[in-house]
C-alpha cells in the first residue's frame, strides 16, 4: 500500500519587511493662491470676452450703441457725462457673458486638468471630497455657488481663510476640494 507522505514544510523566505505607507494629507490650496488663481482667470475670459465683443454682430448684440459716435468731440466735463458715453452691456451680453463663464469653469474643471488656467498655472486642482475628479454636473453647481459667492460682493470667498480644508462657499454648496499639487 502506497501512503503517500507529506511534502517538507516549505521555508518562508526573508522579504522585505511589511510596512505600512504612510497616508499622504492633501494640501490645501490657500485664499491667497487661490485669488491670484481668480485674477488669472478673471484675465482670461476678459480677453475671451473682448474677442467675442469685438466682432462686427456680436458687438451689436452684446452693445448695441458701440457703433453711435458722439456728436462733440469735447472732453467730458464730469465723470457721469464720462461713464454716459461708455457702451452699456444688454442684457444679451451679459448672458453671454454668463453663458461663458459658465462653460469656461465648468468644462476646465471637469477635464483631465481638473483645474482652469489660472489654477493649472499656480498647480491646483478641484476634486470632489474624496479626492476624485468632479464631474461636469457637478463643476456647474460649483459655478453657481460661485455666482452666490461673488454676488455677496465676494464674501463667500473669505471662507477658504479659515475653514479647516480651505473651502469658500462655493465649494462647500458643490461638497469639493481645491488642492496642491505637490
Amino acid at each position: 500500500m502506497y501512503v503517500p507522505h507529506s511534502p517538507p514544510p516549505a521555508e518562508e523566505v526573508p522579504g522585505p519587511p511589511h510596512f505600512a505607507l504612510p497616508q499622504v494629507r492633501p494640501t490645501y490650496a490657500g485664499f491667497w493662491l487661490r485669488a491670484v488663481a481668480f485674477l488669472i482667470d478673471r484675465f482670461v475670459l476678459s480677453l475671451i470676452f473682448g474677442l467675442i465683443a469685438s466682432s462686427y454682430p456680436a458687438a451689436m448684440l452684446v452693445f448695441p450703441e458701440a457703433n453711435k459716435q458722439s456728436a462733440s468731440a469735447q472732453p467730458y466735463s464730469t465723470l457721469q457725462g464720462f461713464l454716459q458715453s461708455l457702451p452699456h452691456l444688454t442684457s444679451t451680453g451679459f448672458l453671454v457673458f454668463l453663458l461663458m463663464m459658465w462653460i469656461y469653469y465648468a468644462f476646465f474643471e471637469a477635464s483631465s486638468w481638473q483645474a482652469t488656467p489660472g489654477k493649472r498655472v499656480l498647480r491646483l486642482y478641484v476634486t470632489d471630497l474624496t479626492g476624485r475628479p468632479i464631474t461636469f454636473s457637478r463643476a456647474s453647481i460649483r459655478y453657481v455657488g460661485r455666482m452666490i459667492s461673488e454676488m455677496t460682493f465676494m464674501v463667500g470667498y473669505l471662507p477658504a481663510g479659515f475653514t479647516e480644508k480651505k473651502q469658500a462657499l462655493h465649494d462647500i454648496i458643490a461638497s469639493c476640494l481645491v488642492l496642491r499639487r505637490p
